[in-house]
């Protein structure tokens, strides 16, 4: 059973929803009509009423201001011989653990000009529908019909069916899951001339140089551990980059002063975030299967503590995989920078840095044996949306160029 979030014909059947939106003429990438309903998308998300208790819709409204819009559009800013249109139309299936995640690739296909099906999960959700409400309040108030006539929202029960209807009419699918979902929706078919574009499971970990943190000030520390809190325990750690693994790069007398102010200081941050009951019981029930499956943890805390956290000597991507996320961080103290390359792989996507520079990261990353991490950023960004995702630049899946004659 198909359910029509948003269109702007909410009885229509979904036969005649691809039939429609198929018929509609592509627009011209980053053009006004286009920019002008993302500028009022974006207003309208600082009047949401859950703002406050979701402050992730801010940092979505933030991402497509006017002028984070306008450097955006640079990025199609190519050579004199090439010309960016539209891709056709788009079909986004969204994740169910981040529920703002599809609004981003959903506005930026917008932006390049494409019609787009979104299909969004079935879990109940107050940002989504905080969202859509956005779509359906700019309808009756008769606003940007040029472009509302080009989204359809929508939700259905994982059905194959459904999926390949829709898939035979897009010129491009974006898939955000994990790695069966995405193994599931790759075995269907889409259009020969059609591209796809995954995001499977992915992890994040965080690295730190212990004496640059021991040489910090209490309050530089304090807002190092407020950064921490908003990468680790924001949507419950269950986002791809929020680190899973803490790793203290330095000597042991170096490491044991950084983790002596650094904890204090991160437990004082998460006592102003609600920890549900259970969050607490799948990070103990982790915490336990990890120990009992040889993985060498132990707590130096109480096990009721949050954030919870694990030390052992390695972790690697089997342990990432059976934390759950919660609030449960796994640490390893290593000598030097390199030594971390064995304990990462292709899964690896974020890497979250605190004390090295561009030279100590760039030098680390060239020697790594495989295609782990895809971004480096600074504590505090972990959860920061880009144009380049996983390593691909979304506006080349959602744009085509045309090569045009040089003279």
């Amino acid at each position: 059973m198909t359910t029509l979030l948003f269109s702007i014909h909410p009885h229509a059947t979904l036969d005649s929803e691809l039939a429609r939106l198929s018929a509609l003429p592509p627009v011209v990438p980053f053009s006004a009509p286009l920019r002008e309903f993302v500028a009022e998308f974006s207003k309208r998300i600082f009047a949401l009423p859950q703002l406050r208790e979701h402050p992730e819709l801010a940092t979505l409204g933030h991402w497509f201001r006017s002028a984070a819009v306008n450097q955006l559009s640079q990025r199609l800013a190519g050579r004199p011989s090439e010309l960016n249109l539209a891709r056709g139309l788009v079909f986004h299936l969204a994740p169910a653990n981040v529920d703002v995640l599809f609004a981003y690739a959903w506005l930026m296909s917008v932006l390049a000009g494409n019609t787009n099906v979104a299909r969004l999960s079935q879990k109940p959700s107050t940002q989504r529908d905080a969202l859509v409400s956005i779509l359906h309040a700019m309808h009756r108030e008769g606003l940007h019909p040029q472009v509302l006539e080009r989204a359809v929202l929508l939700t259905y029960p994982h059905d194959d069916a459904i999926t390949s209807q829709i898939s035979r009419h897009c010129h491009s699918r974006i898939i955000w899951g994990g790695d069966a979902t995405v193994a599931k929706i790759r075995s269907l078919p889409i259009a020969p001339l059609a591209v796809e574009l995954a995001f499977p499971d992915r992890f994040g970990v965080a690295v730190v140089r212990a004496a640059a943190l021991t040489a910090s000030t209490d309050i530089e520390i304090e807002e190092l551990a407020r950064r921490f809190c908003n990468d680790v325990l924001w949507f419950g750690q269950q986002a791809c980059s929020s680190p899973r693994c803490v790793y203290w790069i330095g000597t042991a007398a170096d490491v044991a002063a950084a983790k002596a102010r650094f904890w204090p200081a991160v437990r004082a941050q998460a006592g102003q975030i609600e920890d549900e009951p259970a969050a607490l019981m799948a990070r103990v029930t982790d915490a336990n299967r990890l120990a009992a499956l040889g993985h060498r943890v132990h707590s130096p805390d109480s096990m009721g503590l949050y954030p919870l956290r694990l030390e052992t000597g390695h972790a690697d991507g089997h342990i990432r995989e059976i934390q759950s996320g919660h609030g449960l961080v796994v640490e390893v103290e290593l000598q030097a920078l390199h030594e971390l390359a064995a304990q990462l792989d292709d899964r690896d996507q974020t890497l979250v840095q605190h004390g090295f520079t561009a030279q100590d990261l760039g030098t680390f990353l060239s020697g790594l044996g495989n295609r782990a991490v895809d971004r480096v950023v600074p504590f505090g960004r972990a959860l920061d949306f880009h144009p380049v995702w996983d390593g691909n630049d979304l506006l080349d899946v959602l744009t085509r160029k045309i090569t045009l004659p040089a003279t």
